[in-house]
């Protein structure tokens, strides 16, 4: 009984400790995974509109994005991703933009000479290379091009990997 006390004790010390948030100052609990920032992309026209935002004419919905990838049989394998909403990072650094994010490219990514597709609607296909070290996106290429960053940190991994591609 004594043994099974001294158990119980230890699992609810362990389950408060990591229900805390912020100790000593911010960071990750013990018992928190780590989980690597998605590669984000901001889709724009010419005049800088979003043509992810449900409320811009001629927006590109989720259901009419292609992301994918193609194995050695030319046999194309879609690619997961999600349409993230604008956010507030802090109370000065916002967000406006809707962003198509993938947390599974980064993973797939063995080379920047690997070659993903993105197709918008009727549009183009892009094919899109990525620079991936430890699994966090560090360069983007859009159609051998290199894409602009949507937010200039150098400090901060997640804002670090939101890309822009502007189309016409």
């Amino acid at each position: 009984m004594k043994k099974f006390l001294i158990i119980l004790s230890v699992i609810f010390i362990v389950s408060l400790g990591c229900k805390k948030e912020n100790i000593g100052g911010g960071g990750l609990c013990a018992c928190s995974p780590v989980i690597n920032p998605p590669l984000s992309l901001v889709i724009k026209n010419s005049a800088d509109v979003d043509l992810l935002n449900p409320k811009t004419k001629g927006y590109f919905d989720k259901t009419q994005i292609q992301l994918y990838s193609k194995d050695a049989k030319n046999m194309i394998k879609q690619i997961n991703f999600e349409i993230r909403q604008p956010f507030a990072y802090t109370a000065n650094l916002k967000i406006d933009y809707y962003q198509l994010i993938s947390s599974e490219i980064p993973y797939l990514s063995k080379s920047i000479d690997q070659t993903f597709y993105l197709k918008l609607g009727d549009n183009k296909l892009y094919e899109l290379n990525l620079k991936v070290t430890n699994n966090i996106v560090e360069k983007l290429l859009i159609d051998k091009t290199e894409a602009p960053k949507e937010i200039q940190t150098g400090t901060n991994s997640y804002l670090d990997t939101i890309y822009r591609l502007k189309i016409s």
